[in-house]
């Protein structure tokens, strides 16, 4: 599935919301993966969002949760600056 820039910014947004909603915990991708398959990105295969997660993380809007038993694992969460990026686009939910 060859994505479009809003299909790959509606995704991104996705990923943000579900991991501000998890809060210090975060979400493996595969998860992440479900999640956004459910809004209807049906053919999203999970190296394009491991994509779009490098992306949040390079943005600093997404960091990798330290793990200590199977880090192979990953799990997401939002940073402070993802939550203030949010907290832009959507100022009636602050």
């Amino acid at each position: 599935m060859n994505l479009t820039s809003s299909q790959r910014e509606q995704i991104r947004l996705s990923v943000l919301r579900y991991c501000d909603a998890a809060d210090q915990f975060g979400l493996a991708a595969p998860l992440l993966l479900q999640f956004v398959r459910s809004e209807g990105h049906r053919q999203l295969n999970r190296q394009q969002l491991e994509a779009e997660i490098r992306y949040l993380c390079d943005k600093g809007l997404l960091v990798p949760v330290p793990k200590e038993i199977s880090p192979e694992n990953s799990l997401w969460r939002i940073t402070a600056a993802g939550r203030d990026f949010l907290a832009k686009i959507n100022p009636n939910d602050a």
